[in-house]
């Protein structure tokens, strides 16, 4: 039987081992001519995009005294994207060329340290009025009275919302702590509270209370060094000098052996040297009038112990534990009607 070979189409003829087919071929020959001139443009937009930055870049560059800030940056728009810097700059160029407007608004910054609190100015107060305890916890105290206590009083609570402008976020526990750090700083002892503590007790007060009882007037040494003070016992007044010396004593111009007699005055007045531990430290110049030798002799004893704590205040503490910042206010009782004396009655007679 005699086989009979038909011609095939090219494109349909079965390949030999080892080559590709040639519709193969043809689509490889293509895919790599359009690889090509893919990369050519990608490699020609490339180009023309540094050109644009290298140009850009040189007139900022140039002329950057007569620009702002944003003009400065170079941006360009070769890929259909947002404006962006397409230069980093350091810190130093790109503050360098700025206004102080510009500065002040680039470093905006919070006024407050609490800034981001629920009630930044009641807690910047207290966070101020416990730095204030911190610093001064260990001055003396003094007990305030209910007249110094009903002079000035601190503000309300309503007055306080206001000032610090938050609202219902201001509650009455917060206005309580307030309250207590003032008194707890206001119960400090006015002749060592500090000039810082003063003024911000005066900040909290109410100006509408009518400030009828001043605080008292701090005693000073004079130009000459000497603290002048003045006391009372019974029907007797004293008026003192006292400066740093010797320990001489002095009243009404004698000395105190010569004027007081008696052994019992003569010791009142060198007590409030004992308790003080500063015997024959200072020099006393004495004028006293009214009473005897005993209410005499204790009127200028009061009125060294007053000197002493304008010398020294923390010196009054132990005064006062002594008796001596007080004075004895008792006087003689008068004498009745109908009686011998104060109160003694005649002797009753039977007959």
């Amino acid at each position: 039987m005699e086989k009979v070979f038909q011609k095939v189409p090219r494109h349909l003829a079965i390949p030999q081992r080892g080559q590709p087919p040639a519709m193969s071929r043809s689509l490889i020959s293509q895919l790599n001519r359009l690889s090509l001139r893919l990369s050519k443009r990608c490699f020609s937009h490339t180009s023309i995009a540094c050109e644009e930055i290298i140009v850009t870049t040189t007139t900022t560059t140039g002329s950057s005294d007569n620009l702002t800030f944003d003009e400065q940056l170079p941006r360009t728009n070769s890929f259909g994207r947002s404006n962006r810097p397409t230069q980093s700059y350091s810190p130093h160029q790109v503050t360098e060329n700025l206004t102080m407007s510009e500065l002040n608004r680039i470093r905006t910054t919070p006024t407050l340290m609490t800034f981001y609190g629920g009630n930044p100015i009641h807690e910047n107060n207290m966070n101020h009025l416990r730095s204030l305890l911190r610093k001064y916890q260990y001055l003396p105290t003094k007990p305030l009275s209910d007249d110094e206590l009903q002079s000035r009083k601190f503000l309300g609570y309503e007055a306080y919302k206001e000032r610090t402008q938050s609202g219902t976020r201001v509650k009455k526990i917060h206005y309580r702590d307030l309250i207590s750090s003032l008194n707890r700083l206001r119960v400090i002892d006015s002749q060592l509270m500090p000039i810082e503590v003063i003024n911000t007790l005066d900040s909290y007060y109410s100006t509408s209370i009518n400030k009828t009882a001043l605080s008292k007037k701090i005693k000073q040494l004079d130009e000459f060094g000497r603290a002048k003070t003045q006391a009372k016992r019974k029907a007797s007044l004293a008026r003192i000098y006292l400066v740093k010396g010797d320990g001489s004593i002095l009243v009404n111009g004698k000395s105190a052996v010569e004027y007081f007699t008696n052994v019992y005055a003569r010791k009142n007045l060198v007590y409030p040297f004992q308790v003080v531990e500063q015997e024959g430290q200072y020099n006393v110049f004495a004028e006293v009038s009214g009473g005897g030798y005993t209410g005499q002799s204790e009127a200028v004893m009061y009125a060294i112990a007053k000197a002493l704590v304008v010398f020294n205040p923390l010196l009054k503490p132990r005064l006062s534990k002594a008796g001596l910042m007080t004075s004895d206010a008792r006087v003689v009782e008068r004498k009745k009607p109908g009686k011998v004396k104060a109160r003694k009655s005649p002797t009753w007679v039977k007959r």
